[in-house]
């Protein structure tokens, strides 16, 4: 994808995703007609889902089967057979070894027939588990997603002038045009799956993205027409993406990976899986150790070999402290630690004091 898209083509991308705009050819029976799609707002979202509502009731009134009752149908027919699930698993196991493969090898010209053999692997196992597919098309859920999918399209639909296409719904469905109209339904299904998540990602670290975005971090500007409130599929998943590769420009330039690793979407999952159980395994070893130097047996002691010191208990670590490892010396005058002199005559009573209490103590135990 490096290679094949212009910067040309990356900007209308681009600016199809932050304007919400997208300019499509649609043929009809007469003519080309061109139709600019904008994702339909969060209102139309829950008009359409209203809509499948009302749909899926009539559809149960109607007696068509639900999609549990055409599962269990084609379970009793065997439509899909063992051998068919087996196949499946097979083709599973070689798309994976094919993955895993892809991950290694760095050299374009060996990459490409293992991306050859994905895409066949992939379109295999398609084929086998849309064995059946077609009676699902009698199902009530696929019904109301149909009327439902009929409403976002009309919704989706808008002149060059930012005009609806249809002025009503009703207008829309009762288009004389049908071949117009289905290849607009057709077209407005692709563009609602939204970009591939390849191609988001490419995006994603594209310079003429890479340079809106960390403006808009650095300024707080807005990159999109809609709200945060309102964006749509493909913004969020901009969003997403952009924020990953962020964090990896951010990375210290020792755990940084190269630039190689970082354009190569497999190879950087892998490396910032590898990161993170790294930096996890760290802070389990450094609790440890935390947890180690503080396990000593009874009250730890304040009384040392050399200058001796006493931690008051508003000291953060006053529970904790080991004074064998690790010494707090108070250089300001800070009241949470105090240097007593060895020699001083508070020092003194106090070992007096310890050394009787030590004898009291070997008088009892005898």
């Amino acid at each position: 994808m490096e290679d094949t898209l212009s910067f040309q083509e990356v900007e209308e991308i681009l600016e199809g995703i932050l304007n919400n705009r997208r300019l499509i050819k649609v043929e009809s029976m007469a003519d080309i007609n061109f139709v600019v799609f904008s994702f339909p707002t969060a209102d139309e979202i829950l008009s359409s889902r209203c809509i499948r509502e009302k749909a899926l009731l009539e559809a149960r009134k109607e007696g068509l089967p639900s999609l549990a009752d055409i599962d269990k149908m084609l379970a009793e027919r065997e439509v899909v057979t063992e051998e068919d699930k087996q196949k499946v698993k097979e083709l599973e196991d070689k798309l994976s070894g094919q993955r895993r493969l892809l991950q290694i090898t760095k050299i374009s010209g060996r990459r490409k027939p293992i991306e050859e053999a994905i895409e066949r692997y992939l379109k295999e196992i398609d084929e086998l588990n849309s064995k059946g597919e077609s009676f699902y098309y009698l199902s009530q859920e696929k019904k109301a997603d149909e009327e439902s999918m009929l409403y976002l399209a009309w919704a989706a639909s808008h002149t060059i002038e930012g005009e609806k296409y249809w002025n009503s719904f009703k207008d829309f469905e009762n288009e004389t045009d049908l071949v117009f109209r289905n290849q607009l339904i057709i077209e407005y299904v692709n563009i609602n799956r939204g970009l591939a998540i390849k191609k988001i990602r490419y995006l994603s670290r594209h310079s003429l993205w890479r340079i809106r975005y960390v403006a808009a971090l650095k300024i707080g500007g807005s990159l999109f027409t809609r709200g945060l409130e309102d964006l749509t599929p493909d913004q969020i998943s901009l969003l997403y993406w952009s924020n990953y590769y962020q964090s990896i420009y951010e990375m210290m330039p020792d755990d940084q990976p190269d630039e190689e690793t970082i354009k190569d979407d497999e190879a950087l999952d892998k490396y910032m899986e590898a990161y993170f159980k790294k930096r996890q395994a760290d802070r389990n070893e450094g609790k440890v150790k935390s947890a180690g130097a503080t396990s000593g047996k009874g009250k730890l002691s304040a009384w040392d070999k050399g200058e001796e010191l006493i931690i008051t208990p508003a000291h953060p670590e006053y529970m904790s402290l080991a004074y064998s490892e690790k010494r707090i010396k108070s250089t300001d005058g800070s009241d949470e630690v105090e240097v007593i002199s060895p020699n001083s005559k508070r020092a003194r009573n106090r070992r007096a004091r310890s050394r009787e209490r030590i004898r009291g103590g070997s008088k009892g135990t005898r």
